[in-house]
């Protein structure tokens, strides 16, 4: 189980997120439960994770952004009206810090639960 934590921790979540919402936006729909599923994933790779060292997570994170950023500069349009004000890349770093700050307090939170428990 150890072990779908990395994996699932490696996985471009900021790419993903930008991808999709900015798909939606040339389709002229709304990306509805965008946010949802990113806070599940969030939430599931926090718990995922109580048992791992915060130097592998952030290690995995910063994985997982550098791998955006590639896929992004491959596949995303730096469209600057929709990426406004500093563009997509700074846009991709910015999911991608809060998605690593998220994890880390879902981490946090679980773990001080798991420990008042006992």
């Amino acid at each position: 189980m150890k072990y779908v934590g990395y994996v699932f921790a490696c996985l471009p979540v900021a790419f993903l997120f930008h991808y999709y919402e900015y798909g939606q936006h040339l389709k002229g729909e709304g990306a509805s439960f965008l946010f949802t599923v990113w806070l599940g994933y969030i939430i599931f790779i926090g718990v995922l994770s109580v048992k791992m060292k915060n130097v592998y997570i952030v290690g995995l994170n910063v994985i997982s952004c550098l791998l955006s950023l590639l896929l992004a500069s491959l596949l995303l349009i730096n469209d600057g009206s929709w990426f406004i004000p500093f563009g997509r890349d700074i846009a991709i770093l910015w999911i991608a810090v809060l998605t690593l700050i998220l994890q880390l307090t879902v981490k946090c939170f679980v773990k001080y639960v798991w420990i008042s428990s006992e």
